[in-house]
């Protein structure tokens, strides 16, 4: 089992999710367009299949197995964040590239290869030596001396790819006024279905930055939940403003506070943190996690150390989102990693620390159940939602939802 999970995190999704803003218009021929506009550049008749999983979801899948380029003479080496960028449908942004050879000229073809070994000095003019990895084919749009010689940090697209190794088309959410649509992997958006925000209701968002979950519900809500959004720095939340401003936001207050202390003893109103005990309907806790559910995962440096610490962190975080929940409240547990110590013997720490928790179906029940013997009972485990390439016969998953990430939802009522 071990051997396919780590197989299965180390390729990439075979489709690109993006969520559309209800407050918005929106239409898909837009994104059918671009996709045609594409298909001329690769020389090939189809586009790949677009569809509306539900209104406020759009899926996109990867371009038919014939879809095949030859490789260049050229090749460019990016650092792995970028390689993976790449390889889930992003152009090369001049900050990732490390290597480019001083025979390369505008426009030209070149090969995108990531540094998998991390140890390509930046400007590097000879062939590197390294493990690299062959993740797609473009057009240079940025000269040596554009991205090394110039002093400054330098910035906008370096090379225009054409087709990544992955087959993803070349998309983002630039094909449509600001806002309209976002780039979000498929588990994180039903997240926001199993939420469920409606009008007038009291919501808290503990670790709300970049802001995605948070427009989500405020979308789904129609702009009229009471929604608070919380993360740790000023940075952060200026983000998280960017973000509500751009998707026509309103019903959303932010404040720069550590969610672990979000709660006093004192009575008051819902202003400002932290809040009274039973303040909010929902509360939406996706928390600080390893990242271990991203894919594709080229290269991971993460220590049994830092994986141990994450779970003192949750545990804080869930203390004061239960205080802060009313009695009949809704609190959704989310993370984007697959260890059993931050998901379901989360979830068994939660139900034995506090037996007023109440474990309930997260519904859309999209994803699979939770492992086996990690902590849940079999009733316990078709509850919760886990997205990754097991088989269980609790309950079957569309291949849709099996080849997203990496995924946790769990969901209680407090009672």
């Amino acid at each position: 089992m071990l051997n396919k999970i780590t197989k299965w995190l180390s390729e990439t999704p075979d489709f690109t999710s993006f969520r559309i803003n209800r407050l918005k218009e929106f239409d898909i021929k837009n994104m059918k367009d671009h996709l045609e506009t594409q298909s001329h550049e690769l020389g090939v008749k189809q586009i790949p299949n677009t569809y509306l999983l539900k209104e406020d979801c759009l899926i996109i899948e990867k371009w038919p197995e014939n879809v095949i380029l030859e490789k260049s003479k050229n090749g460019v080496i990016v650092d792995v964040s970028c390689a993976i960028a790449v390889l889930r449908g992003a152009h090369v942004f001049a900050p990732g590239v490390l290597a480019l050879p001083t025979s390369c000229k505008l426009n030209e073809r070149v090969d995108v290869y990531g540094d998998l070994d991390r140890q390509c000095k930046r400007g590097l003019k000879v062939p590197y030596e390294g493990r690299k990895m062959y993740v797609g084919t473009g057009y240079l749009k940025m000269q040596r001396y554009q991205l090394f010689d110039n002093g400054v940090q330098p910035s906008g697209i370096a090379i225009h790819m054409l087709l990544p190794a992955s087959r993803l088309p070349v998309i983002n959410e630039s094909i449509y006024p600001e806002g309209h649509i976002l780039l979000q992997n498929l588990p994180s958006i039903v997240v926001g279905w199993v939420l469920n925000a409606k009008p007038d209701e009291h919501i808290l968002d503990m670790c709300a930055a970049p802001g995605n979950k948070t427009t989500h519900l405020a979308e789904m809500s129609n702009n009229q939940a009471h929604i608070i959004a919380l993360d740790k720095t000023k940075q952060k939340i200026d983000r998280i403003s960017k973000n509500l401003d751009a998707h026509g936001i309103t019903c959303v207050k932010v404040f720069p506070f550590n969610s672990e202390k979000c709660y006093t003893d004192s009575e008051g109103e819902i202003n400002e943190p932290p809040f009274p005990l039973n303040s909010f309907d929902k509360v939406l806790l996706d928390a600080p996690c390893s990242g271990l559910g991203q894919r594709p995962q080229l290269a991971n440096n993460i220590t049994p150390k830092m994986l141990q610490s994450y779970k003192h962190v949750q545990r804080k975080l869930f203390e004061a989102a239960i205080k802060a929940l009313k009695v009949d409240g809704i609190l959704v547990y989310s993370t984007c990693t697959i260890t059993e110590e931050e998901n379901e013997r989360m979830v068994a720490w939660v139900l034995e620390k506090h037996p007023n928790m109440q474990l309930v179906p997260a519904e859309p029940l999209l994803g699979g159940p939770g492992l086996p013997n990690v902590g849940l009972s079999n009733e316990q485990r078709i509850m919760v939602q886990r997205f990754g390439p097991e088989n269980d016969p609790l309950r079957q998953v569309d291949d849709i939802y099996k080849n997203s990430i990496g995924f946790f939802i769990a969901k209680f009522i407090k009672k």
